[in-house]
């Protein structure tokens, strides 16, 4: 499958016209029509704006059927939660561990999250300030 097969395969599947991702990337419904039936590319700048644009990560729509399958879940579906640069690189390098070392990474943070509590629950005690409601 091709980029513009790709491209195509996301409007139908979010149901989105051309003209509608035109917008959403300052083109025209004439090139977005061009990159599905033509074999064209985007300019750089659209191809940047189109994870935001469709929910896919840009390297999606240059793999084929079978690649898909073996891409980590995590990042595809960053693009699509909008998350921010930080926990999209965060979700990258988390997806690269084996799985064993991805749950020794959960079990750290929620141990380094816990000191971080109770150190601010000790610092809050001997200044006799009030911790906040929830």
């Amino acid at each position: 499958m091709n980029f513009g097969e790709r491209l195509q395969r996301v409007l139908n599947e979010t149901g989105m016209s051309q003209s509608e991702l035109g917008r959403r990337v300052g083109a025209t419904s004439q090139s977005v029509n061009g990159w599905c039936q033509s074999g064209i590319l985007p300019r750089k700048d659209v191809l940047d704006l189109l994870p935001k644009a469709t929910g896919k990560p840009l390297y999606w729509f240059f793999m084929e059927d079978e690649e898909e399958s073996d891409a980590p879940l995590h990042t595809q579906q960053a693009y699509a939660d909008g998350l921010n640069d930080r926990q999209k690189r965060l979700l990258d390098v988390f997806d690269q561990l084996p799985t064993a070392e991805q749950d020794r990474f959960i079990d750290l943070a929620g141990t380094r999250l816990k000191e971080l509590d109770d150190f601010m629950a000790e610092y809050q005690k001997r200044r006799k300030i009030e911790p906040p409601s929830r």
